[in-house]
Protein backbone atom coordinates (compact mmCIF):
# COMPACT_ATOMS: atom_id res chain seq x y z
CA UNK A 1 0.00 0.00 0.00
CA UNK A 2 1.50 3.66 -1.22
CA UNK A 3 1.92 6.20 1.99
CA UNK A 4 1.02 8.93 -0.07
CA UNK A 5 -1.66 8.62 -2.41
CA UNK A 6 -2.89 10.56 -5.57
CA UNK A 7 -5.38 12.90 -5.05
CA UNK A 8 -7.77 14.29 -7.34
CA UNK A 9 -11.44 16.48 -7.77
CA UNK A 10 -14.35 14.62 -9.01
CA UNK A 11 -16.46 16.96 -8.44
CA UNK A 12 -16.74 21.04 -8.01
CA UNK A 13 -20.32 22.83 -6.07
CA UNK A 14 -19.70 26.12 -6.34
CA UNK A 15 -16.39 26.70 -3.98
CA UNK A 16 -16.96 23.18 -2.58
CA UNK A 17 -14.12 20.96 -4.11
CA UNK A 18 -14.99 16.89 -3.70
CA UNK A 19 -11.89 14.54 -3.93
CA UNK A 20 -10.86 11.00 -4.31
CA UNK A 21 -7.55 9.89 -3.54
CA UNK A 22 -6.20 6.79 -5.80
CA UNK A 23 -4.34 3.93 -4.04
CA UNK A 24 -2.60 2.22 -6.97
CA UNK A 25 -2.06 -1.76 -7.18
CA UNK A 26 0.91 -2.82 -5.92
CA UNK A 27 1.91 -4.21 -8.87
CA UNK A 28 2.46 -2.08 -11.65
CA UNK A 29 -0.45 -3.00 -14.87
CA UNK A 30 -0.69 -1.85 -17.93
CA UNK A 31 -3.83 -2.60 -18.70
CA UNK A 32 -7.03 -1.49 -17.20
CA UNK A 33 -7.68 -3.06 -13.33
CA UNK A 34 -10.60 -3.54 -11.27
CA UNK A 35 -11.29 -0.67 -8.50
CA UNK A 36 -12.94 -0.82 -5.26
CA UNK A 37 -14.70 2.83 -4.30
CA UNK A 38 -14.92 3.55 -0.26
CA UNK A 39 -17.21 5.53 1.44
CA UNK A 40 -16.09 6.52 4.63
CA UNK A 41 -18.23 6.61 7.84
CA UNK A 42 -18.94 9.82 10.31
CA UNK A 43 -23.27 9.42 10.56
CA UNK A 44 -23.32 11.41 7.10
CA UNK A 45 -22.55 14.06 9.41
CA UNK A 46 -18.32 14.28 10.00
CA UNK A 47 -15.43 13.10 8.03
CA UNK A 48 -14.21 13.07 4.67
CA UNK A 49 -11.84 10.38 2.46
CA UNK A 50 -9.47 9.89 4.92
CA UNK A 51 -11.35 9.11 7.74
CA UNK A 52 -11.91 5.71 9.37
CA UNK A 53 -10.13 4.52 6.52
CA UNK A 54 -9.51 0.23 6.71
CA UNK A 55 -6.07 -0.30 5.91
CA UNK A 56 -6.58 -3.98 6.25
CA UNK A 57 -8.66 -3.02 3.38
CA UNK A 58 -6.85 -1.44 1.47
CA UNK A 59 -4.06 -3.51 1.81
CA UNK A 60 -5.53 -6.15 0.55
CA UNK A 61 -7.33 -4.93 -2.18
CA UNK A 62 -4.36 -3.17 -3.64
CA UNK A 63 -2.13 -6.38 -3.04
CA UNK A 64 -4.78 -8.30 -4.88
CA UNK A 65 -4.14 -6.01 -8.06
CA UNK A 66 -6.90 -3.84 -7.36
CA UNK A 67 -7.42 0.02 -7.19
CA UNK A 68 -8.61 1.24 -3.97
CA UNK A 69 -10.42 4.84 -4.04
CA UNK A 70 -11.64 6.59 -1.44
CA UNK A 71 -14.11 9.00 -1.73
CA UNK A 72 -15.62 12.70 -0.26
CA UNK A 73 -19.50 13.11 -0.39
CA UNK A 74 -21.17 16.09 0.99
CA UNK A 75 -22.43 16.23 4.57
CA UNK A 76 -25.53 16.56 6.95
CA UNK A 77 -26.65 19.64 7.75
CA UNK A 78 -26.83 21.49 5.15
CA UNK A 79 -27.34 18.61 2.58
CA UNK A 80 -29.60 16.27 2.69
CA UNK A 81 -29.54 12.49 1.26
CA UNK A 82 -30.58 13.64 -2.09
CA UNK A 83 -26.85 15.64 -2.08
CA UNK A 84 -24.78 12.68 -1.02
CA UNK A 85 -27.26 10.51 -3.85
CA UNK A 86 -26.42 12.99 -6.75
CA UNK A 87 -22.22 12.96 -5.18
CA UNK A 88 -22.21 9.24 -5.46
CA UNK A 89 -24.40 9.17 -8.91
CA UNK A 90 -21.54 11.57 -10.43
CA UNK A 91 -18.46 9.61 -8.86
CA UNK A 92 -19.73 6.73 -10.85
CA UNK A 93 -19.97 8.74 -13.72
CA UNK A 94 -16.87 10.39 -13.49
CA UNK A 95 -14.71 6.98 -13.10
CA UNK A 96 -16.31 6.03 -16.42
CA UNK A 97 -15.51 8.84 -18.23
CA UNK A 98 -11.68 9.41 -17.04
CA UNK A 99 -10.42 5.68 -16.41
CA UNK A 100 -6.83 7.04 -16.34
CA UNK A 101 -6.16 7.79 -12.80
CA UNK A 102 -2.59 9.19 -12.77
CA UNK A 103 -0.62 6.03 -13.87
CA UNK A 104 -3.68 3.41 -12.99
CA UNK A 105 -6.03 2.97 -15.99
CA UNK A 106 -9.44 1.85 -14.22
CA UNK A 107 -11.52 -0.54 -15.41
CA UNK A 108 -15.34 0.60 -15.16
CA UNK A 109 -17.00 -2.67 -16.10
CA UNK A 110 -15.32 -3.76 -12.49
CA UNK A 111 -16.35 -1.70 -9.70
CA UNK A 112 -16.80 -2.84 -6.37
CA UNK A 113 -18.19 -0.92 -3.60
CA UNK A 114 -17.25 -0.90 0.34
CA UNK A 115 -18.37 1.55 3.36
CA UNK A 116 -17.69 1.71 6.91
CA UNK A 117 -21.02 2.69 9.32
CA UNK A 118 -23.05 5.14 7.37
CA UNK A 119 -20.86 5.03 4.42
CA UNK A 120 -22.49 1.63 4.01
CA UNK A 121 -25.82 3.88 2.95
CA UNK A 122 -24.14 5.22 0.27
CA UNK A 123 -22.41 1.89 -0.86
CA UNK A 124 -26.08 0.75 -1.12
CA UNK A 125 -27.26 3.80 -2.88
CA UNK A 126 -24.41 3.33 -5.52
CA UNK A 127 -26.21 -0.20 -6.38
CA UNK A 128 -29.84 1.27 -6.76
CA UNK A 129 -29.03 4.42 -8.83
CA UNK A 130 -25.28 4.57 -10.10
CA UNK A 131 -23.77 3.84 -13.53
CA UNK A 132 -22.15 1.69 -14.28
CA UNK A 133 -23.49 -0.36 -11.77
CA UNK A 134 -21.17 -2.48 -8.70
CA UNK A 135 -20.64 -5.92 -8.81
CA UNK A 136 -20.28 -6.23 -5.06
CA UNK A 137 -20.95 -4.53 -2.00
CA UNK A 138 -18.77 -4.80 0.97
CA UNK A 139 -20.92 -3.26 3.97
CA UNK A 140 -19.03 -3.03 7.10
CA UNK A 141 -21.01 -2.18 10.29
CA UNK A 142 -23.60 -0.72 8.50
CA UNK A 143 -25.47 2.64 9.72
CA UNK A 144 -29.15 2.68 7.72
CA UNK A 145 -29.57 -0.80 6.96
CA UNK A 146 -32.76 -0.40 8.86
CA UNK A 147 -33.67 3.41 8.55
CA UNK A 148 -37.03 3.01 9.72
CA UNK A 149 -36.79 1.75 13.03
CA UNK A 150 -36.61 2.57 17.07
CA UNK A 151 -33.17 3.44 16.80
CA UNK A 152 -33.47 6.05 14.17
CA UNK A 153 -37.09 7.25 14.90
CA UNK A 154 -37.30 7.17 19.27
CA UNK A 155 -36.59 10.08 21.53
CA UNK A 156 -33.84 8.87 23.91
CA UNK A 157 -33.24 10.00 27.61
CA UNK A 158 -30.37 7.65 29.31
CA UNK A 159 -27.22 6.92 27.29
CA UNK A 160 -27.43 5.06 24.22
CA UNK A 161 -24.32 5.32 21.73
CA UNK A 162 -21.34 3.88 23.33
CA UNK A 163 -22.19 4.75 26.86
CA UNK A 164 -22.06 8.45 25.90
CA UNK A 165 -23.68 11.18 28.04
CA UNK A 166 -27.03 12.35 27.00
CA UNK A 167 -26.39 16.38 24.93
CA UNK A 168 -27.87 19.50 25.50
CA UNK A 169 -29.27 20.62 22.19
CA UNK A 170 -28.54 23.97 23.28
CA UNK A 171 -25.23 23.81 22.72
CA UNK A 172 -26.05 22.19 19.06
CA UNK A 173 -28.48 24.98 17.78
CA UNK A 174 -26.43 26.07 14.84
CA UNK A 175 -26.86 22.19 13.32
CA UNK A 176 -30.22 22.29 14.26
CA UNK A 177 -33.26 23.28 12.15
CA UNK A 178 -34.12 26.06 10.70
CA UNK A 179 -30.25 27.25 11.73
CA UNK A 180 -29.14 24.68 10.26
CA UNK A 181 -30.46 25.39 6.66
CA UNK A 182 -28.07 28.36 7.25
CA UNK A 183 -24.72 26.12 7.29
CA UNK A 184 -22.00 26.21 4.36
CA UNK A 185 -22.15 22.95 2.27
CA UNK A 186 -19.48 20.60 3.21
CA UNK A 187 -17.52 17.54 2.51
CA UNK A 188 -14.67 17.33 4.58
CA UNK A 189 -14.76 17.98 7.98
CA UNK A 190 -12.19 15.76 10.26
CA UNK A 191 -12.69 14.14 13.52
CA UNK A 192 -10.41 15.94 15.68
CA UNK A 193 -10.59 15.40 19.72
CA UNK A 194 -8.95 17.39 22.55
CA UNK A 195 -5.35 16.24 23.51
CA UNK A 196 -3.52 14.99 26.53
CA UNK A 197 -3.21 18.52 27.91
CA UNK A 198 -7.18 19.13 27.82
CA UNK A 199 -9.53 18.85 30.87
CA UNK A 200 -11.02 16.13 28.69
CA UNK A 201 -8.43 14.32 26.36
CA UNK A 202 -9.49 11.95 23.89
CA UNK A 203 -12.66 13.39 23.95
CA UNK A 204 -14.60 15.14 20.16
CA UNK A 205 -12.78 18.47 19.72
CA UNK A 206 -14.59 18.91 16.26
CA UNK A 207 -19.15 19.31 17.45
CA UNK A 208 -20.09 17.49 13.90
CA UNK A 209 -18.67 14.54 15.78
CA UNK A 210 -21.52 14.46 18.02
CA UNK A 211 -24.42 15.94 15.64
CA UNK A 212 -25.32 12.52 14.62
CA UNK A 213 -25.75 11.50 18.68
CA UNK A 214 -27.82 13.99 19.00
CA UNK A 215 -30.16 13.74 16.10
CA UNK A 216 -30.23 9.89 16.94
CA UNK A 217 -31.10 11.55 20.49
CA UNK A 218 -34.34 13.11 19.42
CA UNK A 219 -35.28 10.75 16.75
CA UNK A 220 -35.41 13.36 14.13
CA UNK A 221 -31.82 11.84 12.23
CA UNK A 222 -34.71 11.27 8.95
CA UNK A 223 -35.60 14.86 8.88
CA UNK A 224 -31.80 15.65 8.19
CA UNK A 225 -31.45 12.84 6.13
CA UNK A 226 -34.75 13.95 3.90
CA UNK A 227 -34.88 17.53 4.38
CA UNK A 228 -38.45 17.40 5.51
CA UNK A 229 -38.88 19.03 9.08
CA UNK A 230 -42.23 20.81 8.60
CA UNK A 231 -43.93 18.33 8.90
CA UNK A 232 -41.31 16.32 10.65
CA UNK A 233 -41.44 12.76 8.37
CA UNK A 234 -39.47 11.11 11.74
CA UNK A 235 -42.99 12.41 13.48
CA UNK A 236 -45.10 10.96 10.81
CA UNK A 237 -43.14 7.57 10.72
CA UNK A 238 -43.07 7.48 14.88
CA UNK A 239 -46.46 7.58 14.96
CA UNK A 240 -46.62 4.36 13.55
CA UNK A 241 -44.08 2.13 14.96
CA UNK A 242 -45.40 -0.51 17.62
CA UNK A 243 -46.17 1.13 21.41
CA UNK A 244 -42.63 -0.60 22.96
CA UNK A 245 -40.25 0.17 19.63
CA UNK A 246 -39.46 -3.30 19.47
CA UNK A 247 -35.93 -3.42 18.03
CA UNK A 248 -36.06 -7.88 17.71
CA UNK A 249 -38.97 -7.86 15.71
CA UNK A 250 -39.14 -9.21 11.62
CA UNK A 251 -37.10 -7.22 9.44
CA UNK A 252 -40.20 -6.90 7.31
CA UNK A 253 -41.06 -3.22 6.95
CA UNK A 254 -44.72 -2.24 7.82
CA UNK A 255 -45.58 -0.78 4.27
CA UNK A 256 -47.96 1.57 6.35
CA UNK A 257 -44.58 3.65 6.83
CA UNK A 258 -43.17 3.13 2.94
CA UNK A 259 -46.97 5.23 2.44
CA UNK A 260 -46.11 7.72 5.30
CA UNK A 261 -42.67 8.52 3.25
CA UNK A 262 -42.50 11.44 0.56
CA UNK A 263 -42.58 9.26 -2.59
CA UNK A 264 -39.62 10.78 -3.55
CA UNK A 265 -37.40 9.91 -0.12
CA UNK A 266 -37.66 5.92 -1.47
CA UNK A 267 -34.62 6.69 -3.51
CA UNK A 268 -32.35 7.46 -0.54
CA UNK A 269 -33.85 4.52 1.90
CA UNK A 270 -31.34 1.31 0.92
CA UNK A 271 -34.25 -0.96 2.48
CA UNK A 272 -36.33 0.21 -0.41
CA UNK A 273 -33.79 -0.06 -2.89
CA UNK A 274 -33.21 -3.59 -2.69
CA UNK A 275 -34.12 -6.14 -5.82
CA UNK A 276 -33.48 -9.05 -7.09
CA UNK A 277 -30.91 -7.37 -9.50
CA UNK A 278 -28.30 -6.38 -6.94
CA UNK A 279 -24.98 -7.68 -6.91
CA UNK A 280 -23.45 -9.99 -4.04
CA UNK A 281 -23.56 -8.29 -0.94
CA UNK A 282 -21.35 -8.94 2.33
CA UNK A 283 -22.00 -7.59 4.85
CA UNK A 284 -19.79 -7.54 8.39
CA UNK A 285 -21.08 -6.13 11.99
CA UNK A 286 -19.95 -6.88 15.53
CA UNK A 287 -22.49 -8.34 17.77
CA UNK A 288 -22.82 -6.32 20.78
CA UNK A 289 -22.22 -3.17 18.43
CA UNK A 290 -22.67 -0.33 21.30
CA UNK A 291 -23.52 2.39 18.74
CA UNK A 292 -24.81 1.38 15.72
CA UNK A 293 -27.15 -2.24 16.28
CA UNK A 294 -26.75 -5.32 14.34
CA UNK A 295 -30.02 -5.34 13.70
CA UNK A 296 -29.28 -2.84 10.43
CA UNK A 297 -27.25 -5.64 8.98
CA UNK A 298 -29.40 -8.49 9.96
CA UNK A 299 -32.33 -6.58 8.03
CA UNK A 300 -30.46 -6.05 5.41
CA UNK A 301 -29.63 -9.15 4.84
CA UNK A 302 -33.10 -10.86 5.27
CA UNK A 303 -34.13 -8.20 2.79
CA UNK A 304 -31.43 -9.32 -0.03
CA UNK A 305 -32.48 -13.08 1.08
CA UNK A 306 -36.22 -12.40 0.06
CA UNK A 307 -35.09 -10.43 -3.19
CA UNK A 308 -32.97 -14.07 -3.80
CA UNK A 309 -29.95 -11.78 -3.61
CA UNK A 310 -26.36 -13.65 -2.86
CA UNK A 311 -25.24 -12.30 0.22
CA UNK A 312 -23.17 -13.14 3.34
CA UNK A 313 -23.73 -11.88 7.04
CA UNK A 314 -20.67 -12.16 9.37
CA UNK A 315 -21.57 -11.10 13.02
CA UNK A 316 -17.90 -10.84 14.80
CA UNK A 317 -17.71 -11.23 18.58
CA UNK A 318 -16.51 -7.51 19.65
CA UNK A 319 -17.81 -5.18 21.62
CA UNK A 320 -16.99 -2.40 19.50
CA UNK A 321 -18.51 -0.35 16.40
CA UNK A 322 -15.36 0.46 14.56
CA UNK A 323 -13.99 -3.25 15.35
CA UNK A 324 -11.82 -3.48 12.16
CA UNK A 325 -9.80 -0.04 12.62
CA UNK A 326 -8.67 -0.97 16.49
CA UNK A 327 -5.24 -2.46 17.74
CA UNK A 328 -5.04 -5.91 17.28
CA UNK A 329 -8.09 -6.36 14.85
CA UNK A 330 -6.06 -8.36 12.24
CA UNK A 331 -4.93 -10.98 14.50
CA UNK A 332 -8.73 -11.17 16.04
CA UNK A 333 -10.43 -10.56 12.38
CA UNK A 334 -7.87 -11.63 10.17
CA UNK A 335 -9.69 -14.95 8.87
CA UNK A 336 -13.17 -12.72 8.34
CA UNK A 337 -10.88 -9.54 6.30
CA UNK A 338 -9.45 -12.70 4.09
CA UNK A 339 -12.82 -13.73 3.41
CA UNK A 340 -13.76 -10.14 2.74
CA UNK A 341 -11.46 -9.53 0.12
CA UNK A 342 -11.81 -13.65 -1.43
CA UNK A 343 -15.39 -12.08 -2.13
CA UNK A 344 -14.29 -9.22 -3.95
CA UNK A 345 -11.95 -10.70 -5.91
CA UNK A 346 -14.79 -13.57 -6.91
CA UNK A 347 -17.30 -10.78 -8.00
CA UNK A 348 -14.47 -8.71 -9.56
CA UNK A 349 -13.41 -11.88 -11.74
CA UNK A 350 -9.59 -11.47 -10.44
CA UNK A 351 -7.91 -15.22 -9.83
Amino acid sequence: MQATPLTIPYKQIGDLSLYIDIYSPTTDADYPVPAVIFFHGGGMTVGDRTSWLPIWLCKRTTAAGFAFISADYRLLPPSTGYDVLEDVIDLFAFLAHTPRLGTVHIDSTRLAVAGNSAGAMCAFLSVGHANPKPRAVLSLYCFGGDLMSPFFLLPKTEPFFNGYEILDPAEFSEFLFPKSESLAPIAQSLPTCFGPDSPTPGMPSNARMRVVRLYLQLGVFLDYWTGCHEPSVSAALRALLPEKGDESGPATIDPRLHQALPPTAHTIFPELLVNSEWPPVMLIHSSNDPAVPARGSRVMHARLLDAKVETTLRIVDSNHHSFDLNDGAEKAFGEVFNEAIDFLRAALDVA
